[in-house]
């Protein structure tokens, strides 16, 4: 990578006033350290240019215009939150736009307004954290969980993906630990809270306690419509 014209690769520039020299950052500095958000955020590289706020295409007067209006206003109050329910939940079908409007958010906060967020794909997640019971593992358990836990903004996606009694447990702690810090964290899942008949519901999905936990943290966000993805308009 060749150094910026400006700055010859320093980061400054310097400009005289009053006699004296004063050194201000380049602008090449400014989008270095955008860059380095958007790797340390997670957020995969296929959703970086599509899954941003004008890109959303919602039905008018439904349910996906009123979901893209609180993700907007969301984004713009952000960290201006309360203590309590201050996260968002979003349910529904598959290519409905849960995940679309979750990460716009993400990508508003951090590109706007240069905070830190994180993106966590939930089986991902579970595939890590079993690779560190292998013999040889040169990473923790804890190791994984411990910056979901800390970061200011998550989001975590497919909530109910997997549905084992070790995969409720492992998503109850990471939920609590961001409940008891009271951390605004965002959702996305395809299961439902009443679901048709013969279909899975979320608590039966992630656990009861989990599911509670949501209850106080979140506000629902319930999409619904044709799958996008298969050319539904």
């Amino acid at each position: 990578m060749k150094p910026c014209k400006e700055c010859g690769g320093s980061g400054f520039l310097t400009e005289e006033r009053d006699g004296a020299l004063y050194a201000r950052p380049c602008k090449c500095a400014k989008v270095e350290q955008a860059e380095k958000l958007v790797q340390s955020a997670g957020i995969p590289e296929r959703y970086r240019c599509r899954y941003v706020f004008t890109e959303y295409r919602p039905k008018p007067q439904t349910c996906q215009e009123q979901a893209l209006t609180l993700a907007k206003r969301y984004a713009e109050e952000y960290p201006a939150l309360p203590s309590e329910r201050n996260g968002l939940l979003f349910l529904g079908p598959c290519g409905v736009g849960k995940t679309h409007l979750a990460v716009a958010i993400l990508q508003e906060v951090l590109m706007r307004k240069g905070l830190p967020v994180l993106f966590q794909d939930l089986n991902d997640l579970y595939r890590s954290i079993r690779s560190t019971y292998q013999p040889g593992s040169d990473e923790s358990e804890y190791e994984i969980l411990e910056p979901l836990v800390k970061v200011p903004l998550l989001l975590l996606d497919e909530l109910g993906c997997v549905a084992s009694a070790w995969a409720q447990d492992t998503l109850y702690y990471l939920i609590s630990q961001r409940y008891n810090r009271e951390r605004p964290t965002l959702f996305t899942t395809n299961f439902l809270d009443d679901p048709g008949k013969g279909e899975t519901s979320l608590e039966d999905r992630i656990g009861t306690r989990s599911r509670s936990r949501l209850a106080e943290m979140c506000r629902t966000v319930l999409l619904d419509g044709p799958d996008h993805r298969r050319g539904g308009r």
